[in-house]
């Protein structure tokens, strides 16, 4: 059994991120983020979902920003130019990508 609380809390780098489990091929990545922007990317082959456990991420795309708060997910589909920021900490998990 994994306890991703325990993992998450034991971060205190800018960026932490551990794949714990890949359920039907599909990566499920505990994720810390200490005010960080990540670079823009597209993932071409599944889409990928940030589930935000404490803190809120921003999801940017060419179009527009999405706001996630903790308790909220996102799915950002494949194939679209996106990247993820926060300002703070923000604890999450990701499936996909």
């Amino acid at each position: 059994m994994i306890n991703f609380f325990e993992i998450m809390s034991q971060s205190q780098d800018a960026w932490f991120s551990e794949t714990i489990g890949e359920p039907n091929g599909n990566p499920v990545i505990v994720r810390v983020m200490n005010d960080v922007i990540a670079p823009f990317h597209t993932h071409e082959t599944a889409d990928e979902m940030f589930i935000v456990l404490s803190g809120t991420v921003f999801i940017d795309t060419a179009s527009n920003t999405k706001t996630i708060n903790a308790g909220q997910s996102h799915i950002v589909a494949v194939g679209i130019e996106h990247r993820a920021r926060v300002e703070g900490r923000a604890e999450l998990i990701v499936i996909g990508g």
